[in-house]
C-alpha cells in the first residue's frame, strides 16, 4: 500500500507542476536527448504505477482463468472490446462502430464481475489499461483515438476502418 501512496503522490506532482517535471525551458537544445530520456523514464515509472494500482485495485483473482476469458474473447470475436459504460471514449468508439452497422462484443468492465481483473490483465498483455481496449481479428488496434495502430477514429478518419471490420466478417 506504502507503494501505490507513493506513486498516487508522485503522479500529483507531475500533474500539479508539469513545467518542472517535463519540462525546463532553461535545457539548452544539446540537452535535450538527456531531457527526453529522463521524460520517458518518468512516463514508464508512472505507467508501471498505474498497471500496479489496477492489478491491487482488482484484488485476489484466478490469474490464469481470467487471462484465458481474454484471450478468449479477443480471439473467438471478430471485433472485441473492453469498455466503462459512463468513459466518454468508450462511448464514442461504440459510436462509430455502431454507425456503421459493426457486428462486436463489447465488456463493460465497470459492471462485469471480472471486470477489475480484466483490466489488470489487459495491463499485463497490452502494457496499457486504459479503455476502451479495443481488438479487430484478434490483433490489437488501441482505444478510440491511441494506441498501436492510432486508434479507431484514426483508422476511420484514415479509411481504413471498414477495409478492416469486412475482412473479419464484421460488416
Amino acid at each position: 500500500m506504502a507503494f501505490v501512496r507513493s506513486a498516487v503522490a508522485l503522479l500529483l506532482l507531475v500533474l500539479c507542476k508539469p513545467s518542472h517535471a517535463f519540462y525546463n525551458p532553461s535545457i539548452k537544445t544539446g540537452q535535450v536527448a538527456k531531457a527526453s530520456t529522463t521524460q520517458l523514464q518518468m512516463f514508464d515509472f508512472l505507467k508501471a504505477g498505474k498497471q500496479a494500482l489496477v492489478k491491487s485495485i482488482a484484488g485476489d483473482y484466478d490469474q490464469a482463468a481470467v487471462r484465458a476469458r481474454l484471450n478468449s474473447l479477443i480471439n473467438d470475436n471478430p471485433v472485441f472490446m473492453l469498455s466503462f459504460t459512463t468513459c466518454p471514449y468508450c462511448v464514442k468508439a461504440k459510436a462509430v462502430l455502431d454507425s456503421k452497422g459493426t457486428k462486436y462484443t463489447v465488456v463493460e468492465a465497470d459492471v462485469d464481475s471480472d471486470g477489475k481483473a480484466l483490466r489488470a490483465e489487459l495491463g499485463e498483455l497490452e502494457g496499457r489499461t486504459s479503455v476502451p481496449a479495443i481488438w479487430i481479428g484478434g490483433e490489437f488496434v488501441g482505444g478510440c483515438n491511441d494506441g498501436p495502430m492510432g486508434g479507431l477514429v484514426k483508422l476511420d478518419d484514415q479509411g481504413k476502418l471498414d477495409a478492416m471490420l469486412r475482412s473479419v466478417g464484421a460488416l
